[in-house]
């Protein structure tokens, strides 16, 4: 089991208890596409940042390939993150003043890895999602599918075993949602990576392989959908 989270609370003290998350169980294996689904408030988001060690959770496991994750220091923390998650996020969060290479370049920067290397390698990735001819553009001079697919090889560029994608079609129109949704399937299917996606969006739920819905920072049904008989916004099997 690549993740497990077993009686995961979480509570936030901003002036009175606001109990987030109230004992998630939950297991996801190497190699799943996944969504997490549920309204504003309902959680998902602070179950997302504990799950790519952004947060700390109060009580419960969270146990990442294998190992336990409780009470890092801020290195170490980093450390998982630089070397086994890709994080998207639904603003981009690409630096304005740097080109589309120079930010898909940052996370090898951060590992230490030499001007000419991490340049190159940017450079390939951004040829795989189709913007090599774009690599000396600014994010300004983007559409919000090109930036999304600038953030994409940016998570990508470090070979994670997990991607972690929250709402990362909410600043995008549908046909353009449509595409990132199939770029990410095609990534999980052909390169075996590990994809969790945070949304409120049904269509782009029904994307993924399975979704479980989270309501009031509760875990309720799972559902397993049939990819190869459903569209984009097809239909869901019901497991539990």
């Amino acid at each position: 089991m690549l993740l497990e989270l077993k009686d995961v609370n979480k509570t936030y003290d901003n002036g009175q208890p606001l109990h987030v998350l109230k004992g998630i169980d939950l297991s996801i294996d190497r190699g799943e596409f996944v969504s997490i689904m549920g309204s504003s408030g309902s959680g998902k988001s602070t179950l997302l940042n504990i799950l790519g060690i952004l947060d700390d959770y109060d009580t419960g496991e969270y146990w990442l390939d294998g190992k336990l994750i409780k009470g890092l220091t801020e290195r170490q923390a980093a450390d998982y993150r630089n070397h086994m998650i890709g994080f998207i996020f639904q603003s981009f969060n690409l630096i304005s003043f740097k080109t589309a290479v120079e930010n898909v370049e940052l996370p090898l920067f951060y590992q230490g890895v030499g001007r000419s290397k991490r340049h190159a390698i940017a450079m390939e990735y951004l040829d795989r999602l189709g913007l090599a001819d774009w690599a000396q553009h600014y994010p300004n001079e983007m559409s919000g599918g090109q930036k999304q697919r600038v953030a994409i090889a940016r998570a990508l560029i470090t070979n994670p075993q997990i991607i972690l994608a929250d709402e990362p079609t909410g600043a995008l129109d549908s046909k353009t949602s449509v595409e990132v949704m199939e770029l990410l399937g095609r990534l999980n299917r052909e390169e075996g990576v590990t994809i969790i996606v945070v949304t409120h969006e049904s269509g782009v739920a029904n994307c993924t392989n399975k979704i479980v819905h989270i309501k009031d920072g509760l875990i309720g049904n799972i559902e397993l959908n049939d990819l190869h008989n459903a569209s984009a916004f097809g239909t869901t099997t019901i497991m539990k």
